[in-house]
């Protein structure tokens, strides 16, 4: 039997198929070239959900013989899938923007993005359910409203003014794929550079090692994922510390700087 959280993945799954595909039909038919174009990011975005689920589940596997530090860096995958998926779809509206000529816009493709508006509601409110990582997705799925907002707006123009304005629709929604892509490729570089981490974290690893009597002398950790870091620290000891006595606190001190912090670190002591 399906579990609840199985059953509502692919309810977000199926409500974000129908919602594209209500966009994508009433682009074809009624001639809006913004809501086609938003129908295609909306495949993108399912696209993007699935590559990036796939990627995070791996991200979560345990360390192995071939993966000593853990999985962590294949979530980058789902960000390079989400690059792939946007640049095919930026690809296919530019063709689709130059060859069009003056067109004509129907009120049906209004009353369309109004229908999948509402749908995208329903995805949002199911993603939400869901939780985890589907919370981030959920905000993500938001700009699939706003870009709802402008669509509606844009076919409106186009049907009652002129084309033109649909047409100017369809010119934004392309550029917002292209921050899209820009911020996503962003994100990624960020993951794969090793960047240090906040000044506010070093603060807290420092007072973590203070508390157990220990000072750090230096400190290097690196940045693997949201909550997740890894690195060494080097510390002084107090000169009358036993070794036994020195084993324990070392093992408590690495426990709770991962269990507290996500911080993996390896421990030098300084003599």
């Amino acid at each position: 039997m399906l579990s609840k959280g199985t059953v509502l993945l692919v309810l977000v799954v199926l409500l974000a198929l129908i919602g594209g595909l209500l966009k994508i039909i009433g682009g074809l038919l009624y001639g809006s070239r913004s809501l086609l174009v938003d129908a295609l990011t909306s495949f993108a975005n399912i696209a993007a959900l699935l590559f990036t689920l796939y990627y995070y589940r791996l991200s979560t596997m345990p360390p192995d013989t071939d993966h000593p530090f853990g999985h962590y860096r294949l979530g980058v995958g789902g960000k390079i899938a989400v690059m792939i998926s946007y640049s095919f779809v930026a690809g296919i509206a530019i063709s689709e923007l130059l060859t069009s000529t003056h067109y004509t816009v129907s009120l049906y493709s209004v009353y369309f993005a109004l229908l999948g508006f509402i749908v995208y509601l329903g995805v949002i409110y199911v993603a939400r359910l869901i939780g985890g990582i589907f919370k981030t997705y959920s905000a993500f799925t938001v700009s699939e409203l706003i870009e709802s907002i402008v669509v509606i707006l844009a076919a409106l123009g186009g049907a009652v003014i002129s084309y033109l304005i649909d047409y100017t629709g369809a010119i934004l929604l392309t550029l917002y794929i292209f921050y899209e892509i820009k911020e996503t490729f962003s994100e990624a570089i960020v993951i794969i550079s090793d960047t240090a981490p906040s000044s506010d974290l070093i603060r807290r690893i420092n007072e973590v090692v203070g508390k157990y009597g220990l000072k750090v002398i230096r400190s290097r950790i690196r940045f693997l994922e949201p909550g997740r870091y890894h690195g060494d620290i080097k510390v002084s000891i107090p000169r009358d510390i036993n070794i036994d006595e020195l084993i324990k606190i070392l093992r408590s001190l690495k426990k709770e700087l991962y269990e507290e912090l996500g911080v993996d670190a390896s421990i030098e002591i300084d003599f």
